[in-house]
């Protein structure tokens, strides 16, 4: 079985959603189940079974006053339970092979709000990413924190970022765990030890990591994590789950292939399967 556990309805950017948004009104909006049924079907020619909608939980007004960053505040604007349920009724409704999926920021300052939210909401699955260092992005070009930490700084804090949103309990997978190489600024040797300790700390979590395709459209051009860091995870006991980070259908399962090449090679047989937040192992195999 395949799965995709990292999807987007819409691109980032106000700018970019308004390019692509006759797509998805000819199908009567981006919650419609025939905009969703794009993604099932662009899954199913790469023989992927099972989707996921992780929809970044800074579209949602809901969490508006969450983070001071102003294009937080300005993306903030969707309706969480709206979206909620368009998923539910893609599944039930009509028959396609969706779960309901958030992607969750880790705010360390909103660990009670971030808790009640989860708990509001039918999720079958709970993505954390650690994009943000205090005000300052790993991942966002407008917003850098490259500037003013560095390059030792940046990863030092980011692993204990991530050691900590796994070790919170909030989550069911660590979204592309090592994100700071996006724009091609990779982690000193110096911190070789303190990403060892982060992942038994992973391990001891119960929390998977994911195998994303999604650096293969970024600046670094290879997966998230790299084999290097996949095969550590691997050998701590680390589950995985497989996903491309899609925010349009013609990226779902994009540079499987090399995904789950990756995994074979790094030493996994299978793959999580989540629902109700419950995880399951399958066998990794096509069709």
């Amino acid at each position: 079985m395949l799965t995709d556990y990292h999807l987007h309805l819409q691109p980032d950017g106000q700018e970019a959603r308004d390019a692509d948004c006759a797509r998805w009104d000819a199908d009567g909006g981006f919650r419609s189940a025939a905009w969703i049924g794009r993604y099932v079907e662009r899954a199913r020619a790469r023989a992927v079974t099972e989707i996921a909608i992780t929809e970044h939980v800074h579209r949602f007004a809901d969490v508006r006053h969450w983070h001071p960053n102003p294009w937080w505040q300005e993306e903030a604007t969707e309706d969480l339970g709206a979206h909620c349920a368009a998923l539910v009724a893609a599944r039930e409704d009509h028959g396609l092979p969706v779960l309901v999926g958030i992607e969750m920021d880790w705010i360390p300052q909103r660990v009670d709000d971030i808790g009640a939210l989860l708990a509001a909401h039918p999720f079958d699955i709970v993505l954390g990413s650690v994009h943000w260092l205090g005000d300052l992005a790993i991942d966002h070009p407008d917003y850098p924190c490259w500037d003013d930490l560095g390059a030792d700084e940046t990863w030092g804090r980011y692993l204990d970022e991530l050691g900590a949103a796994a070790t919170s309990g909030l989550f069911d997978v660590l979204a592309h765990p090592d994100l700071p190489k996006v724009f091609g600024t990779r982690m000193p040797a110096s911190l070789d030890a303190r990403r060892d300790e982060v992942i038994a700390a992973i391990a001891d979590s119960g929390v998977a990591i994911e195998c994303s395709s999604a650096g293969l459209r970024k600046p670094i051009n290879e997966l998230y994590p790299d084999p290097d860091w996949l095969a550590a995870f691997q050998r701590a006991g680390v589950p995985a789950t497989l996903s491309s980070d899609a925010h349009r259908p013609d990226d779902v399962a994009s540079g499987y292939p090399t995904a789950v090449a990756a995994l074979r090679g790094a030493g996994y047989e299978t793959i999580t399967r989540f629902r109700e937040r419950e995880p399951e192992q399958v066998a990794i195999r096509w069709g």
